[in-house]
């Protein structure tokens, strides 16, 4: 799941995956692509959050602590990145 809030002139982006026992990072644009941690929730999900201005797009990929890499369901839309498989998009 992705959330987005606009805050001023920014907009806030969380990406909420579900508990696992693994550690669990998102790599993105808006971090050069290295790992930043998800952290838990009062609800028991895993959750990071970045700003990004309107209009941007935003790719990115979860990553565990064993190195796997993988998308999420709910972006909004995907691209290859050049190595064999995808990176997720998101319209902010």
């Amino acid at each position: 799941m992705i959330v987005k809030r606009k805050r001023l002139a920014k907009v806030q982006v969380t990406f909420v995956q579900p508990y696992r026992d693994e550690a669990l990072f998102v790599a993105g644009t808006f971090n050069d692509w290295a790992p930043e941690p998800l952290k838990k929730a009062k609800d028991g999900t895993l959750r990071a959050t970045v700003g990004a201005a309107p209009g941007e797009t935003l790719a990115f990929r979860y990553v565990t602590a064993s190195g796997e890499w993988f998308d999420d369901e709910a972006a909004d839309a995907y691209a290859p990145n050049g190595h064999g498989s995808t990176n997720g998009l998101v319209e902010v």
